[in-house]
């Protein structure tokens, strides 16, 4: 039977979701032209809202001020700013798409997930989210241990939650403007001419964007015009003053470090001869082979510090019932031992790890380079590194750390600093776990470098990281008491970190005594990378803000070396030459140049400045002039 008339969908009728009702007669031009104005201003009111929201989501963990008063302190122009991008993605969405419901849906979902991984990334680490951590996207297992399996699962309903929402509530508002937006009836191609205009305008504005760094962006300056004020010795700082969405796109990816005016190969001639001099000077009294035949092992504790420093500093009446660093504190008063500035609190593990490993200083870089590992050495073929020094073809090269290859793209970045193998947690034998605790453990990384050791026919270059001491830690039977100002989740994390840190210490002592029983030369570099964010406000607030970035370490070796005091905390950059030093041992022109920067002369710092940024610059993004000469220790005349 054929259907009636009044059921028929002839041709000029909408019949299209969003229209919500009977079908219609193809709208007039003028009609045409409301809806579609229609459209755009409720994605403009929903695009400030979201802006607005991922604004308020970012006070509630600010370390300074209260939330609204924060919120209150941003300038509107900058927030309408923030809220235009969001506007422009939204629109671009809706010209490519025609539904309402299907780009609001979207860009809630992704604005969910953003406030939601920023309120836990500054709730964890005391840092804001940054462009690059989209690549924890691919590292699910520690995102979900990161944040709680309750908490995961919650974002993920949510994620569901909103577009069916976003759907309910377009297909309501689409009954009172219906016929929908782009529908093939004889306006149709207009409708087509108006799609595409505002697709490539919102476009345009996106392009703006995600190239907000380089030179003469526009969007850059449209928020320069608006009085930003860039904070890019503190990001943290920087998203407080301008507002989350302006510190979003402040890190975007930019250059790694401006390229010195008078950079060339003349001047990176003239400035290896220099430092070539100075460190024939220094070989003169060291011993050439001092290293040879020797193990030489660079171990990274993670969240390893010393608590007993910051309570004793603190006014807040902190008092802890054991010291969990015993050993620790009896090898470091008897040998080469010190203070580091760590680059991070609470968090940063790879940049530490970055600047161990070539004596590089993430400040040189621009501040937009917040994870050289992720975006810079995985990026390019090789990267120059002490693996250089210390490798092939004297020794065997092993990086070693119990955890997930990807974590910071290290199974990228190891080979691309010259290791030749690297393990990870599915590659080793010993992945035994502390009561409790879900990473494994530093007696089990341990066991797995002295077995690596003692296979290897060859000395060897060990890169070890661990992970025992990463948060969040909840599994341990008999925590450590702890008295101060805590509310009771914060006592039960700090009694948990001071459990783990005792483990750790006992760790450490079986480690030396494995060690001292092996009979191959073996030289160690232990250090702790940051601070756990386990300390209260309080504590914090009365404490020298510097002791929150200052970690302990210290040179260990199974044969007789010098004790070396530098008598100042030093970057993570520094510290290979304290192993050196030990084992008096030669250096290069490159570690001449980093031993005369630990020395801080005032008349000589700025040319030593120079150098020093001359050649990062040569040896991280330049032409590489000076690569082979200052990474060799030269011959003795």
């Amino acid at each position: 039977m054929n259907p009636s008339p009044r059921h028929a969908s002839p041709r000029g009728r909408d019949t299209g979701p969003d229209a919500g009702g009977p079908p219609r007669r193809a709208p007039s031009s003028p009609r045409l032209g409301g809806r579609i104005a229609l459209y755009l201003a409720a994605s403009l009111v929903l695009a400030l809202a979201i802006a607005v929201g991922l604004e308020l989501v970012h006070t509630v963990n600010d370390p300074w001020k209260e939330p609204l008063e924060r919120f209150a302190a941003l300038q509107a122009d900058v927030v309408l700013l923030g809220a235009l991008v969001v506007w422009a993605l939204l629109v671009f969405l809706l010209a490519l798409t025609g539904r309402l419901w299907i780009s609001a849906g979207v860009t809630l979902t992704l604005a969910t997930m953003v406030g939601f991984a920023d309120y836990q990334k500054m709730r964890l680490r005391s840092e804001p989210l940054y462009p690059s951590d989209v690549t924890y996207l691919g590292q699910f297992r520690f995102l979900v241990e990161s944040v709680g399996t309750g908490r995961a699962l919650g974002v993920a309903a949510a994620l569901v939650a909103i577009p069916a929402v976003a759907w309910g509530v377009a297909r309501l508002v689409g009954r009172r403007m219906r016929p929908g937006m782009w529908v093939p009836t004889r306006l149709g191609r207009r409708v087509i001419l108006a799609r595409g205009a505002t697709g490539v305008v919102s476009a345009a504005v996106l392009l703006s964007a995600v190239t907000f760094n380089q030179p003469g962006n526009v969007t850059r300056e449209a928020y320069e015009a608006a009085g930003v004020y860039w904070a890019p010795w503190s990001q943290l700082d920087n998203y407080a003053k301008n507002g989350f969405l302006a510190g979003l796109l402040y890190n975007l990816p930019a250059t790694a470090t401006d390229r010195p005016a008078d950079y060339d190969a003349a001047t990176m001639e003239a400035v290896v001869a220099r430092w070539r001099e100075a460190a024939v000077v220094t070989n003169a009294t060291r011993d050439a082979a001092a290293l040879a035949d020797t193990n030489i092992v660079l171990v990274l504790g993670e969240s390893f510090s010393d608590p007993l420093r910051m309570a004793a500093a603190s006014s807040a009446g902190v008092t802890v019932a054991e010291d969990p660093l015993p050993f620790t504190r009896s090898l470091m008063d008897g040998g080469t031992s010190g203070t580091m500035l760590s680059s991070g609190y609470g968090g940063g593990t790879a940049n530490v790890e970055f600047e161990v490993l070539t004596g590089m200083s993430v400040s040189n870089f621009q501040s937009q380079l917040h994870s050289p590992f992720q975006m810079l050495v995985s990026q390019q073929e090789s990267f120059p590194s002490f693996v250089r020094t210390f490798g092939e073809p004297d020794r065997a090269t092993l990086t070693l750390h119990p955890y997930l290859a990807s974590f910071y793209r290290r199974e990228v970045v190891y080979p691309v600093l010259g290791f030749e193998r690297s393990e990870f947690i599915q590659d080793m034998t010993h992945t035994d776990r502390l009561e409790g605790d879900r990473y494994v453990s530093d007696a089990a990384t341990y066991t797995e470098l002295v077995d690596e050791l003692r296979a290897s026919e060859r000395p060897m270059f060990v890169n070890v990281v661990t992970m025992q001491n990463h948060p969040p830690q909840n599994g341990y039977l008999s925590p450590i008491g702890v008295e101060g100002p805590f509310d009771a989740t914060e006592n039960a994390a700090m009694g948990q970190y001071l459990r783990g840190l005792k483990y750790s210490d006992e760790a450490l002592a079986q480690l030396v005594a494995d060690l001292a029983a092996l009979d191959e030369r073996t030289i160690v570099l232990f250090y702790g990378d940051h601070l756990p964010t386990v300390w209260p406000q309080e504590v914090l607030d009365t404490t020298d803000p510097a002791l929150q970035y200052e970690t302990p370490w210290f040179v260990f070796a199974n044969f007789e070396t010098a004790e070396v005091d530098p008598g100042v905390t030093i970057g993570p950059n520094l510290l290979v030459n304290q192993l050196l030093a030990a084992a008096q041992a030669p250096v290069t022109p490159y570690n001449a140049l980093l031993a005369a920067l630990a020395e801080e002369d005032p008349t000589r710092a700025p040319e030593l400045l120079a150098d020093y940024r001359l050649v990062q610059y040569d040896l991280s993004v330049g032409e590489g002039y000076s690569t082979e000469a200052m990474l060799s220790v030269p011959a003795q005349r």
